[in-house]
C-alpha cells in the first residue's frame, strides 16, 4: 500500500514536470497578447516619441509647435498612461504563462523527490 502511494507520489511529480514543459505551448502569450495589439502599442510609442522633443523643450521646437505646446503635453500625459497600461498588459501576458510553468516544474521536481524519499523509506523498513 505506501509503495504504491509512493509511487503514485512519483509519478505525479514526473506529469507535472511534463505539464510545465508543455505549458507555455498549451497556453501561449500570443492569446492574450494580439498583433493589433502590437501595432497599437509602436503607433503609441512613435507618438510619444515625436511628442517628446515639444514636451521636453519648447523652445527648441519649431513656431507652430511652440504655439501647440500645452495640448501637447496634455496628448503627450495620456498616451504615456495608455503606454503603461499595454506595456503592464504585455507584461502581464508574456510573464504569466512562463511563472506557471516555472511553479509546476519546481512543484513537480518537489513532489518526485518527497515520492523517491517515501519509496526509498518503504524499501528500508522491510
Amino acid at each position: 500500500m505506501m509503495k504504491s502511494a509512493a509511487m503514485g507520489t512519483i509519478a505525479l511529480g514526473i506529469l507535472l514536470v511534463v505539464l510545465s514543459a508543455a505549458w507555455t505551448t498549451i497556453f501561449p502569450s500570443s492569446a492574450r497578447w494580439t498583433p493589433d495589439k502590437e501595432s497599437h502599442w509602436q503607433k503609441v510609442k512613435g507618438r510619444m516619441h515625436t511628442l517628446s522633443f515639444v514636451v521636453s523643450d519648447p523652445k527648441q521646437a519649431d513656431v507652430r509647435s511652440r504655439q501647440n505646446a500645452t495640448s501637447a503635453k496634455a496628448e503627450f500625459d495620456k498616451l504615456k498612461l495608455e503606454d503603461d497600461e499595454l506595456k503592464a498588459d504585455f507584461s502581464s501576458a508574456y510573464d504569466t504563462p512562463r511563472t506557471t510553468s516555472t511553479v509546476l516544474k519546481w512543484l513537480g521536481i518537489s513532489i518526485a523527490g518527497i515520492g523517491l524519499i517515501g519509496y526509498y523509506a518503504v524499501n528500508q523498513s522491510r
